[in-house]
């Protein structure tokens, strides 16, 4: 995981080379290439996660191998900025960073790329669909979760240099939690765990401005 974040951030510094160069070219056109910035926030609605632990109990001393698919509910909120390089009139590539929560006790730090197809193009009103991958720092302990989100939203032209995006999107993080036995009550120490992974699904609603 730690590699695929090295990756992203690697593209990102790429990415606002590039926007430097753009940035100060006087001659761009409508339609043409050109860079943009974004802020988004939303909701994140997780409801389902499918887990595989394998730990030994503090208490007793024995092995744990638990597997799970269960549905849950839980608020969860991110916020992101991003640098978007938009060409072609219809298609668009960028890098977003910023801080998101996964579930109860997970917060992260994310970093990915997302590409952007536009119905009609970028510079008008219209539908536009994206996919999105990456990774991020967990913010209680060294940690790399991966995620990927697929999504639909609609673009409205608020004047020349600045746009709004509504969307509503599918999110998918697999991460290596720590596990919380309410026995004890308290997290199993890290040494005792042999298995821990997880995969948490959300549905997200988001609204972004892009100038």
């Amino acid at each position: 995981m730690k590699r695929i974040f090295l990756i992203i951030a690697a593209a990102f510094a790429l990415l606002a080379g590039q926007s430097l160069v753009l940035a100060g070219n006087p001659a761009r056109q409508e339609g043409s290439a050109r860079l943009s910035f974004d802020v988004e926030w939303g909701y994140d609605a997780t409801l389902i996660n499918i887990y595989h632990y394998n730990y030994m109990e503090t208490t007793d001393g024995f092995r744990i191998d638990e597997k799970a698919a269960r549905p849950m509910y839980y608020s969860n909120g991110h916020a992101s900025a991003g640098i978007t390089l938009e060409f072609a009139r219809r298609w668009a590539l960028g890098l977003h960073a910023g801080y998101a929560g996964i579930q109860q006790r997970t917060r992260c730090f994310p970093l990915s790329l997302r590409a952007t197809y536009f119905m009609d193009s970028f510079f008008e009103d219209g539908a536009f669909a994206f996919i999105e991958g990456g990774a991020g720092i967990q913010e209680a302990r060294r940690n790399f979760p991966a995620f990927g989100r697929i999504g639909y939203g609609y673009r409205t032209i608020l004047d020349k240099n600045c746009s709004l995006d509504i969307s509503g999107s599918l999110r998918a993080v697999y991460d290596h939690p720590m596990i919380y036995d309410v026995s004890i009550p308290g997290y199993i120490p890290q040494e005792n765990i042999r298995r821990s992974d997880a995969l948490y699904g959300a549905a997200c609603i988001s609204i972004a401005i892009n100038f």
